[in-house]
């Protein structure tokens, strides 16, 4: 079964009705994780006039994506579960334009579920803001929603459904000129932030160890500016990416360390015991904070 897409990204004319749709998901891979969170916002003339918005149930939450997005297995056990939702949410989006910030992966989520349904084949026609950012916004270096948000000063929350709808919302209406927010946006600091749903398209396009020495390089900067927090998001996306250089576990958990997170230390830890098994040092590290 095969499920199109059309993208109208690079388009002169954007439409003004549309969906803007969003998952949280227990990984970046469609065929061997699942989505926990999926939201669906309908504009009509870039107004709201709707919306759908649900957890997912689950019955395994991986610790790393219960501390980026705050979804935790209480959340989801007693959610619907896929089979009845995504029925649901098809009924939504209707023949709508889908307007998603880095596109292929949202689809690639909601068109692997349609496959693992036997539901009937779909088309979708859609925006890609993560794209249409790059072309449209100067000064940024880095186009996660993220960042964005930064860029653009708004106040939601991050690595949510509904609330990174409403940031690739104004990302589509900014593109197309239509925000009204505050034009200085160019001087917000959004230098290095690393974008991790990007970093994955491109990994099997790019050398791994450059893609991590860049990471590397943007944490270090984000260190030396005082952005404690941006350095260990960077940091963390090299560990969950299952980085072979030891410098983002050693990082982290210095980094918790100083920020007396110990549960964090011990789960970098763990893993760093799994990834360099031959290092007795993070061993030796974890029996003592156990002591």
């Amino acid at each position: 079964m095969v499920v199109r897409t059309f993208e109208i990204t690079k388009e002169c004319e954007y439409p003004s009705d549309y969906v803007v749709i969003d998952f949280e998901t227990t990984g970046l891979d469609p065929k061997e994780c699942s989505i926990i969170q999926m939201a669906a916002i309908r504009y009509r003339d870039d107004v709201k006039v709707s919306r759908f918005v649900s957890f997912v149930n689950a019955t395994v939450i991986p610790s790393k994506v219960i501390q980026l997005t705050s979804i935790t297995l209480e959340d989801c056990q007693s959610a619907p579960t896929l089979e009845e939702l995504i029925p649901q949410l098809l009924d939504f989006i209707g023949d709508d334009v889908i307007v998603a910030h880095n596109a292929s992966f949202d689809l690639g989520f909601l068109n692997e579920s349609i496959k693992r349904l036997n539901l009937p084949v779909r088309t979708f026609i859609y925006v890609d803001t993560l794209r249409l950012a790059r072309q449209k916004m100067n000064g940024v270096k880095r186009y996660s929603l993220h960042i964005l948000k930064k860029y653009l000063k708004l106040e939601y929350e991050s690595h949510l459904a509904e609330d990174d709808c409403y940031v690739c919302h104004e990302v589509y209406k900014y593109c197309r000129g239509l925000s009204n927010l505050n034009e200085d946006t160019s001087k917000t600091n959004v230098a290095d932030e690393i974008d991790s749903t990007t970093l994955h398209i491109n990994k099997t396009n790019s050398n791994s160890s450059d893609i991590f020495d860049k990471q590397l390089v943007s944490a270090k900067k984000f260190e030396e500016s005082g952005e404690i927090d941006e350095a260990i998001n960077v940091y963390e996306e090299c560990v969950h990416l299952k980085c072979k250089d030891n410098i983002p576990y050693d990082r982290l958990i210095i980094l918790y360390r100083k920020k007396r997170q110990k549960e964090n230390e011990i789960r970098i830890l763990k893993l760093a015991i799994e990834i360099f098994n031959k290092n007795d040092k993070y061993q030796i590290r974890l029996s003592k904070i156990h002591l």
